[in-house]
């Protein structure tokens, strides 16, 4: 249970760096990564994939109405630390968990892998070496059990319906922040690795106000009715 405690601690600490770094930064690291998995065939380009999709979502903030004359701005921020879970070693399994990987990186989390597929852990652990330290962790299959009572603030799963269940029961019975399940059970289908959202699943939208005066803006640029309405 220790080693769980500070594998958490150890991913938050790294997470809160990570979720600071500019989005083309982070996708300057995940590049770097697709040059060194060339030899593992599929995988490079479902990282491309979602890096492609990623950068039309987050590259920019966007800018909303301001009714007072002040300017709004939606930005995204990641949530904190993600639980990837690989119950699956197939390969169709393999590139539905760097889809989730990729994704949650780009949204601004740490990670922690729990999967027993020492073979992509080690391959994924080679590919990421230029990442910062305790960014991503990988850690045994069953560890999960334990993980999931800190403070994760979102989970994917890759595996079969019956542990997917389990998982959401786990997760509905936690105290403080609701947590999403992201999951795949039919690898054949590849949805989470076709998916050109999925990086939405692992972030927080925020705004940012600045007003034009010391207090609220300019209220005469407001309209709260008028005769035709």
């Amino acid at each position: 249970m220790t080693h769980q405690v500070t594998c958490f601690s150890d991913a938050l600490a790294a997470g809160e760096s990570w979720n600071l770094t500019d989005f083309e930064s982070k996708c300057k690291y995940l590049l770097s990564t697709v040059e060194r998995l060339d030899s593992e065939p599929n995988l490079p380009s479902v990282i491309n994939y979602q890096l492609e999709h990623a950068k039309l979502l987050l590259a920019s903030t966007h800018n909303l109405v301001g009714p007072t004359g002040e300017t709004n701005e939606l930005y995204t921020s990641g949530r904190g630390v993600a639980l990837i879970i690989q119950d699956d070693k197939s390969s169709k399994a393999r590139q539905a968990v760097v889809a989730l990987l990729s994704a949650a990186l780009l949204a601004g989390n740490s990670i922690i892998v729990c999967s027993d597929d020492n073979e992509l852990a080690g391959q994924l652990a080679k590919a990421l070496v230029s990442l910062p330290a305790n960014l991503i962790q990988f850690v045994s299959y069953d560890a999960y059990h334990q993980l999931l009572e800190s403070d994760v603030r979102s989970v994917g799963y890759v595996g079969n319906e019956s542990v997917e269940r389990s998982i959401n029961r786990q997760l509905s019975k936690r105290t403080g922040a609701i947590v999403s399940l992201v999951s795949e059970t039919d690898a054949e289908c590849r949805q989470l690795v076709l998916d050109t959202h999925l990086v939405l699943r692992f972030i927080t939208e925020k705004t940012r106000t600045i007003n034009i005066t010391a207090v609220g803006g300019n209220a005469t640029l407001l309209e709260l009715g008028s005769e035709s309405h």
